[in-house]
């Protein structure tokens, strides 16, 4: 039996095409309102990998920097006593070691300088978050998981008016007083910054904070958290920030709160700090910056969110 049959007379299937989208006329109420937040969505998840893309690029520029001056090699952070065998992070966090004494002694203030971060310094600090994930197994993986946060944060210039930020180019060279990325130098660890701190949109806060995993134990990150803590201290006798520096540590880094004067913090958190709380395992800690605060006029930025925590007695 002959088959007379061709492929000419088989169609492929035809497939489903996507529904033409519902005239905004014809929508409902509930319609509008979901396109409205998928809409916005989708633009934060854009606006979400153009931030990555930055970061990258400022990370690439970084190492680059880093590797000339003999950083980041697969060596740099050994501390063998040949100068020459040394590495370039190893080197100098031996010689910090044995100026202090020892490991964990502060620093003194004039070695440790915290400044708004130029992006080239970002790049640095980007660099060593990166290396530091990938070459030991307990270092926080800022690189992964924070660094479109920490380059959004940096993007945004505070208002110290009205304590609302405000998008900055990037590229920019100069550095802002009001920037919410800071980052810890010393001189003698070279050009990149040895730590790095995030502040919330209040200009005051720690959100994140982060110690290159190289030279921890060194004093940086005391000294990074004195600065900030003294920087709020000055606001909060000027009326420009509450009297007390509340933060949400994570869990592992509780004793360090406490070593230098922090506490659990009272008040109650609000439903959806607390469920954050669960989800999370951030702990509220808190110290007094003043011993007599000022009272508050009331009309202060910092007065509804504390009168929210701790409730209007205590505001």
């Amino acid at each position: 039996m002959r088959d007379d049959s061709s492929d000419d007379d088989f169609s492929p299937p035809r497939r489903r095409g996507r529904a033409a989208p519902k005239p905004a006329g014809e929508m409902t109420m509930v319609e509008r309102h979901v396109q409205r937040m998928m809409a916005a969505r989708a633009e934060e998840e854009m606006e979400t990998a153009r931030q990555a893309s930055r970061a990258e690029t400022l990370r690439r520029e970084g190492e680059e920097a880093l590797r000339a001056v003999g950083d980041l090699d697969v060596d740099s952070d050994s501390e063998n006593e040949d100068d020459d065998a040394a590495g370039f992070t190893g080197r100098a966090r031996r010689d910090l070691r044995r100026e202090r004494g020892g490991e964990g002694e502060a620093p003194p203030a004039s070695d440790v300088r915290v400044r708004a971060m130029t992006p080239a310094e970002l790049g640095m600090a980007y660099a060593w978050m990166r290396r530091d994930q990938r070459r030991y197994a307990n270092a926080v993986k800022f690189w992964d998981s924070a660094a479109s946060s920490i380059q959004a944060a940096f993007e945004e210039t505070l208002n110290p008016e009205s304590g609302e930020t405000s998008v900055s180019s990037s590229s920019s060279s100069e550095t802002s007083s009001s920037s919410r990325v800071l980052g810890a130098f010393c001189a003698a660890t070279g050009p990149a910054p040895v730590a790095f701190a995030v502040l919330k949109s209040d200009g005051l806060v720690v959100d994140a904070m982060g110690v290159r995993q190289g030279l921890r134990r060194l004093g940086f990150g005391r000294a990074l958290a004195f600065e900030l803590v003294r920087r709020a201290r000055r606001a909060a006798a000027e009326r420009a920030g509450p009297p007390e520096y509340v933060i949400d540590a994570l869990p592992g880094s509780v004793p360090f709160w406490r070593a230098i004067g922090f506490a659990p913090a009272g008040g109650a958190d609000s439903p959806t700090t607390a469920v954050m709380r669960r989800l999370c395992g951030d702990v509220a800690m808190a110290v007094d910056l003043l011993e007599d605060p000022p009272a508050p006029s009331g009309d202060e930025w910092w007065v509804p969110a504390r009168r929210k925590r701790f409730g209007d007695a205590e505001a």
